[in-house]
C-alpha cells in the first residue's frame, strides 16, 4: 500500500465533519460553466499509477490568473479524495478548505480574500481507476496483464485531477507518471526523464506540452508492445499495442504515414506535434484524438493477417484518417465551447471521406458519403431533433452533442459548401482558419469568416440556416420547357415524415442547390442559391429540353431532391447509367426517404427495388435493398409479411443464391462486400431455406473448428443461423464467446447470440447482463437491443428492464459522452402501438432527468413510435395492393 492510502478513510471522515461549517456561507456551485474569475496558465501533473489497483494517487500544480480578489476560487473535480490544497501568492500560502459542490465542482475557501494577479494551486489527492467504466482513468484487461488509459472527453479530465476542465481553457501541461519499472508510460509528449524512484518503480517525465485543453490531455501505462510505423518530416509514429499483440498492427503501421502525408499536404503545414502514438485499448468501442497519443478501440486498428476483412480495412483507414485530421483540426485549433463541437468532428469526418478517397479512389469513398448523409437525414426528419449548432445547457446537452447531427450532418453541409464554392476555394479557407487560431481556440463565426475571405463572398448567412435551425429540405423540381429558355421550377419546404408534428411551413433555408441536365447529348451543371419558398433556375446551357435533369449533382447537397413521376422515370432511364454511381445512390436514397414522408408511393419504391436489384454496381444494388427494407419495417402488418418474405425471395434469391455464403477464386473486393449484404438480408427477410441450412451448416462447423467461414461473412452467417437457430446453438455461441480471445469474434458471438427469434433464448440472453460474463461495453446493444429488431421478440427487451432496472444500472458504467442509461428507453425502437408507446412513457419519463443524455433519447424513440403508428395507417394499403399484384 503506498504512502497516503492510509490517510483515505480518515480524511474522508474528517472532510466530511467540516461540511456542515460551509454549508450556511459557500455560494452555491456554477451551474455548468466555471466562469473566466480566474483562469489557468500551466499545469505540473505528477501521478502514481499501478495497473490492476483501483486507486492513483496524484499532486497537481496549477498555475492561475486571478482576476479579481476572491476568497473562493470553482474548480472541476469528480470522486477525487483531496488531502491538502494550498495557494501561493507573491507573499504568501494559504491553506484551502475543500467543499465539494454537487459531482462536478469544487470550491477551495480560504481565509481571506486572494489577491488580484498570479498565484499557484497545489493539490495532494486521490482517485479512482475503474474497471467497468471509460470515462477518466480507467483500465482493461488483456489476458492477465492490466493497462491504464486515459478518456477525458467532454467531461471527464476532473476524474484525474482537479483542473479548469472546459475547452476555452487552453495551456500547456507537463506530466511525470510514477508506474511499475517493467511497465512503459505514454503521454501527448516525449519522454524527457526516466529514472528509478524505488526498487520496483520508475518516475517517467514528459516534455511540457504546447497548449491544451484538459480534455486533450492523456497518458497509458501497461507492458505495451511499441511498433515503429516510420516517421514523417522526422516525426516518429508508432502503433502501440498490448504485449504480443504487435504483430496485427501491420495493415495500420502502413496506412498511418500515407494518410499523414496526405493530411499535411491539404492542410498546408507540418503535424503539429514532436511524436505520433497510436494507441491500442482492448474492450473498448471508441477512439479519441488526444494529441499525439491518439486511443482506439482494438479491433479497428488489430487483426491478424488470416483473419482480416475489406470492411475492417476500410472502417481502419477511415478512422484513423478522421482522428488524424483531428490533429490539426481540434487539437492545434479547438472550439471554444461544446456548442461548436461540431467544428471538430463535422469536419474530421468529412475530411476521413476526403483523404481516404484520395488515397483509394477504388473505395467510391463519394458513396460512402453519400450514404453518411441519408443516415443523417433520418435521425434529421425528427421533430425531436436538434440543431447541428445547439445550445448547450446541461450536461445532458454536451452528451446529445456528439451524434449523427454533428458528426455525419455537419460533413454533409461542409461538402455541400465546398462542392458550391469549389474544393480550391474552400481549402484556402482551412488554411487560413488554422494560421489565424493556432494554437488557441476558434468560433464557428471565425471559421466561417475564413471560408468567406477565402471565396470572396459572405457564405455565413447561407451557412448559418443549415447550423442554426434543425430538419432537412426538401427541393422539388419540375421542368418547364413551355417557351423561351427551358428552366426549373424550384420550391422548398422542410421533409417531414408521416405523422410528424412539426410544422413543414416553418424553417426555410439558403441552399446551394446545383444540378446537372442534359441536353442536345451534353450534358451540363448549374448552380445557384436557393433562398425563398419558390424559384426559377432557368438553365442557361440548354439549347433544346432537357433529357433528364438531377436536382443534386453528385449527391453532395444536404437536401432531398422531389421529382414528378416522368422527371424521376426520364432520369432513371436505362437504370440511370448516365449517372455516376454516388448520384444514383443519392436518387434511391431520396426515393426511399420520400416513401417514409408521403411524397412517394411505397409501389413506386418497390418497383424502383426491383429494377436496380440486379445491377452490376454493388452499391446500387445495396440502394436496391435499403429500398426493400420497406417491408421489413416495424410499420408493416403482421398479414402482409409473408407476402413481403415472397417479394424479397423472387426478386434477391437468384443472386444471393449464386453468390452463396462462402468466398469463390478470383471475387473482386466489390462482390465480397455486396454477399455480406445481399445473402444475410435474403435469408433472414427472405425466408430462404437453402441459405439458412447453409448457415446453420456453416455455422456449426465453425463453433468446432474456427475455420471454412471468410472473415467478411463471419458476423452475418452467424446472425442468420442463430435467428432459425435453438438452444443448442445458443449454448454453443455462448461457450465460444466466453472462450474467444479474439475482439471481433467475440463482437460477432454476441451479436448472434442477440439475435435469436426463441422468446426463452431471447430471455436467457438478456440476463446475462446481469453478470459479469461480459464487459457491458461489449454486450449491452447486442443483448439488450438486438431482440428489438424481430417482431417476435421486440416486447422483450422492455419487459426486462422494467423487471431488473435497478440490478442494471448498478451494472452499467458511464461511457465517452453520458451514461449506458441513457440509451435504455431504445428498448422501444421496435414498438408501433399507442399502448406500447404510453408503457413506455410512463416507464421512463420519472427516471430519465437522471441519465446524462437520457431524455432527447426517450423523446426521439417516443417519437419514432408515433411516425411508425402513422406509418402503418398511411402506407398499409398501398402495399397490399402491391404485394397482391406482384
Amino acid at each position: 500500500m503506498k504512502p497516503g492510502r492510509l490517510i483515505l478513510v480518515f480524511s474522508s471522515v474528517a472532510f466530511s465533519s467540516f461540511l456542515p461549517l460551509f454549508a450556511a456561507t459557500t455560494p452555491p456551485p456554477p451551474k455548468l460553466r466555471l466562469g473566466d474569475a480566474v483562469v489557468p496558465t500551466r499545469y505540473t501533473v505528477s501521478l502514481d499509477i499501478t495497473p490492476g489497483e483501483s486507486l492513483f494517487h496524484g499532486a497537481a500544480d496549477i498555475d492561475i490568473e486571478i482576476r479579481h480578489p476572491s476568497q473562493i476560487i470553482w474548480l472541476n473535480a469528480t470522486g477525487l479524495n483531496v488531502h491538502t490544497a494550498t495557494a501561493k501568492t507573491a507573499d504568501r500560502t494559504l491553506t484551502a478548505q475543500v467543499i465539494p459542490g454537487g459531482n462536478d465542482f469544487m470550491s477551495l475557501s480560504f481565509s481571506e480574500a486572494l489577491p488580484a494577479g498570479p498565484a499557484h494551486l497545489h493539490f495532494d489527492y486521490e482517485g479512482h481507476i475503474s474497471k467497468n467504466s471509460s470515462a477518466g482513468v480507467f483500465e482493461l484487461k488483456e489476458g492477465d496483464r492490466w493497462y491504464v488509459y486515459t478518456q477525458f472527453e467532454p467531461t471527464d479530465a476532473r476524474r484525474a485531477f482537479p483542473c479548469f476542465d472546459e475547452p476555452s481553457f487552453k495551456v500547456p501541461w507537463q506530466v511525470s507518471l510514477d508506474v511499475p519499472k517493467g511497465d512503459m508510460a505514454l503521454s501527448n509528449t516525449p519522454q524527457t526523464e526516466e529514472k528509478p524512484s524505488t526498487p520496483d518503480r520508475k518516475t517517467v517525465r514528459f516534455a511540457v506540452s504546447k497548449p491544451l485543453p484538459s480534455y486533450l490531455v492523456a497518458f497509458a501505462v501497461g507492458q505495451f508492445d511499441a511498433v515503429k510505423a516510420g516517421d514523417l518530416n522526422g516525426v516518429p509514429l508508432r502503433v502501440i499495442t498490448p504485449h504480443g499483440r504487435g504483430g496485427e498492427a501491420q495493415y495500420v503501421a502502413k496506412v498511418i504515414p500515407q494518410l499523414l502525408k496526405r493530411l499535411e499536404d491539404y492542410f498546408g503545414r507540418p503535424y503539429p506535434y514532436e511524436k505520433l502514438d497510436s494507441v491500442v485499448m482492448p474492450i473498448s468501442n471508441f477512439a479519441m484524438e488526444n494529441a499525439a497519443l491518439i486511443t482506439y478501440s482494438e479491433s479497428l486498428l488489430l487483426s491478424k493477417p488470416e483473419n482480416d476483412s475489406i470492411h475492417r480495412q476500410r472502417l481502419c483507414a477511415s478512422v484513423v484518417a478522421h482522428e488524424m485530421a483531428h490533429q490539426w483540426f481540434g487539437d492545434l485549433v479547438t472550439t471554444a465551447w461544446w456548442n461548436d463541437i461540431w467544428l471538430n468532428e463535422a469536419f474530421a469526418t468529412w475530411m476521413e471521406g476526403k483523404i481516404v478517397g484520395e488515397w483509394r479512389p477504388e473505395w467510391n469513398m463519394d458513396v460512402d458519403e453519400v450514404n453518411t448523409r441519408l443516415g443523417a437525414m433520418r435521425l434529421d426528419s425528427l421533430a425531436s431533433t436538434r440543431k447541428i449548432r445547439q445550445p448547450i445547457e446541461s450536461e445532458s446537452d454536451i452528451a446529445n452533442a456528439f451524434d449523427d447531427i454533428t458528426y455525419s450532418k455537419g460533413a454533409a453541409v461542409i461538402r455541400m459548401f465546398e462542392s458550391w464554392i469549389g474544393p480550391e476555394t474552400f481549402r484556402k479557407g482551412v488554411r487560413l482558419y488554422l494560421n489565424q487560431h493556432a494554437w488557441g481556440n476558434a468560433t464557428t463565426p471565425e471559421f466561417l469568416a475564413a471560408i468567406s475571405t477565402a471565396a470572396g463572398r459572405d457564405i455565413a448567412p447561407a451557412f448559418n440556416t443549415f447550423l442554426d435551425q434543425p430538419g432537412v429540405p426538401l427541393v422539388s423540381v419540375k421542368i418547364d420547357c413551355g417557351s423561351g429558355t427551358p428552366k426549373l421550377d424550384l420550391a422548398q419546404r422542410r421533409s417531414l415524415p408521416i405523422g410528424s408534428p412539426a410544422d413543414s411551413a416553418t424553417e426555410r433555408w439558403q441552399v446551394p442547390v446545383c444540378v446537372k441536365y442534359a441536353s442536345d447529348g451534353t450534358s451540363h451543371r448549374q448552380c445557384m442559391l436557393f433562398a425563398d419558398p419558390r424559384a426559377e433556375m432557368p438553365l442557361t446551357e440548354a439549347k433544346s429540353c432537357p433529357t433528364w435533369v438531377l436536382a443534386n449533382d453528385r449527391g453532395a447537397g444536404y437536401y432531398r431532391a422531389g421529382y414528378d413521376d416522368q422527371s424521376l422515370k426520364s432520369l432513371l432511364a436505362d437504370q440511370g447509367k448516365h449517372l455516376r454511381i454516388a448520384e444514383r445512390v443519392s436518387v434511391l436514397g431520396d426515393a426511399r426517404a420520400l416513401t417514409g414522408s408521403g411524397d412517394l408511393a411505397p409501389s413506386t419504391a418497390l418497383s424502383l427495388a426491383s429494377e436496380f436489384a440486379g445491377d452490376p454496381d454493388k452499391d446500387v444494388t445495396e440502394s436496391s435493398i435499403q429500398l426493400a427494407e420497406i417491408l421489413v419495417d416495424p410499420s408493416v402488418p403482421a398479414d402482409l409479411r409473408a407476402k413481403a418474405a415472397d417479394f424479397i425471395q423472387k426478386t434477391y434469391g437468384p443472386r444471393a443464391r449464386e453468390l452463396g455464403w462462402t468466398a469463390h477464386p478470383g471475387d473482386s473486393d466489390d462482390t465480397r462486400l455486396l454477399r455480406r449484404d445481399l445473402v444475410p438480408f435474403e435469408a433472414e427477410y427472405g425466408h430462404d431455406r437453402f441459405l439458412i441450412a447453409d448457415a446453420t451448416t456453416l455455422a456449426l462447423r465453425w463453433l468446432k473448428t474456427h475455420a471454412g467461414v471468410d472473415a467478411e461473412m463471419l458476423p452475418p452467417l452467424l446472425n442468420v443461423a442463430a435467428a432459425f437457430g435453438n438452444r443448442a446453438l445458443f449454448d454453443q455461441l455462448h461457450q465460444a464467446a466466453l472462450e474467444t480471445k479474439e475482439p471481433r469474434q467475440r463482437h460477432a458471438l454476441l451479436s448472434a447470440m442477440g439475435h435469436f427469434r426463441d422468446p426463452a433464448i431471447v430471455k436467457t440472453a438478456m440476463n446475462l447482463l446481469l453478470t459479469k460474463q461480459f464487459d457491458a461495453r461489449q454486450s449491452f446493444g447486442a443483448l439488450l437491443l438486438g431482440p428489438t429488431v424481430n417482431p417476435d421478440t421486440r416486447e422483450l427487451p422492455f419487459d426486462f428492464v422494467r423487471a431488473n432496472l435497478d440490478k442494471l444500472l448498478s451494472a452499467l458504467p458511464r461511457e465517452v459522452g453520458g451514461d449506458f442509461a441513457a440509451d435504455l428507453p431504445r428498448v422501444g425502437n421496435g414498438f408501433c402501438t399507442t399502448a406500447e408507446r404510453a408503457e413506455l412513457n410512463d416507464f421512463f419519463a420519472p427516471k430519465i432527468q437522471s441519465y446524462t443524455g437520457g431524455p432527447r433519447n426517450l423523446a426521439q424513440t417516443l417519437e419514432k413510435i408515433d411516425l411508425c403508428v402513422a406509418r402503418r395507417k398511411a402506407l398499409g394499403p398501398d402495399l397490399a395492393r402491391f404485394l397482391e399484384a406482384y
